[in-house]
Formats: structure tokens, C-alpha cells, sequence
């Protein structure tokens, strides 16, 4: 009798555990793991949604830099960056739980994507965009483009079809997008 309730107890322990951490670390996946000095690569976070509970997680980008993100209502996930690396060298690019606006850290073990970066860059897209070549047909920009920081927001009418094609994000920024909402673009 005292296994029985024993048992019971450390089931009920394990269960809400399991319950306060009920998203997960999922994959990190890299558009390339072999890319040229100033090349963009695209990394892709995925958190494993169990239950409709939130958390927060890191990206490591194995040169001393990270991008704190968050998984909730507001904020879907997969999480797509889009960056470029100044020097060759190999990276160990990692998504980690944390601690981040007061959501508790994503469960599950970390996850880990190595790019290499090599030679010499590829001849690049220019910097600056003119605001009529940043949103697909049928979008137009809300507000302003950023030209210093690279952060712009194309609407359309809620439930239009999001561009096939997605924008190159500058330096650390994140590509996002919702359809509900009919917006996306590029933000920090």
C-alpha cells in the first residue's frame, strides 16, 4: 500500500512538471552550413508546442552575439533570422531555454546547428532599398522603412496569401509574419 501511494506521488510530481514546461526545444536548422564571409544564411528555431503555454529561448550565434526570443500567442514560432558572418571560421550556433519577459525557459535539452564561413564574400544586394522594392505585389509598406536599421512592416487586407518569396532580413533582425493580421517584414 505504501508503494502504491509512493508511486502516486512521484507520477503527480512528473506530471506537473511536465505541465510547467510544456513547450519544448524543437530543431535549429540552417538555410546553408556552408556560406561565405558576408553570405546570409537563414537559422530556423522550432519549438515544439505541447500545450498552449509559453516560454522563452536564446539563440547562440557562435561568434559572442544572441537573440533572446519568446514562444506565445503573440509571438509564433518557428523564429527565422537571417544573418551574415564577418570572418571564416567555423560556428556553433545553439538554441538554448531561458528566461526571457517573464516567460519561463522552453524545456528539453539544448540544440545545436555549425556553420562554416569561408573565403571572401559574394558580390552582395545593396543596402539600401528603395520602399516600392521592399513589399511583394499586393502589399504595401506600413508606416516607414528604417533605412539605418533595416526594420519595415508590409500590410495587406487580413487573409491575404503571404509572399512565396521571403524578404532577406538585415544583419540581426527577424523575419516575421501574420496572416491573420495580413502584415510582415523585419524587426530586432
Amino acid at each position: 500500500m505504501k508503494t502504491r501511494m509512493q508511486f502516486a506521488a512521484v507520477l503527480a510530481a512528473s506530471l506537473l512538471a511536465t505541465a510547467a514546461q510544456a513547450q519544448v526545444l524543437g530543431t535549429i536548422t540552417a538555410s546553408s552550413t556552408t556560406v561565405k564571409v558576408g553570405e546570409p544564411v537563414t537559422i530556423t528555431a522550432n519549438i515544439d508546442v505541447l500545450n498552449a503555454n509559453y516560454c522563452g529561448f536564446v539563440l547562440g550565434f557562435g561568434d559572442g552575439s544572441f537573440k533572446d526570443a519568446v514562444s506565445d500567442v503573440s509571438n509564433s514560432v518557428p523564429l527565422v533570422v537571417t544573418r551574415s558572418y564577418d570572418k571564416p571560421g567555423s560556428y556553433h550556433v545553439t538554441l538554448s531555454g531561458k528566461n526571457v519577459q517573464n516567460h519561463p525557459n522552453c524545456g528539453g535539452p539544448e540544440r545545436a546547428v555549425d556553420i562554416t564561413v569561408t573565403g571572401a564574400a559574394v558580390a552582395a544586394k545593396p543596402a539600401a532599398f528603395k520602399a516600392s522594392e521592399i513589399c511583394a505585389k499586393g502589399w504595401k509598406l506600413s508606416g516607414k522603412l528604417n533605412p539605418k536599421t533595416g526594420t519595415f512592416t508590409c500590410a495587406a487586407k487580413a487573409g491575404t496569401a503571404l509572399p512565396a518569396e521571403k524578404p532577406v532580413c538585415k544583419g540581426d533582425l527577424s523575419y516575421f509574419e501574420n496572416a491573420k493580421k495580413g502584415q510582415y517584414g523585419c524587426k530586432p
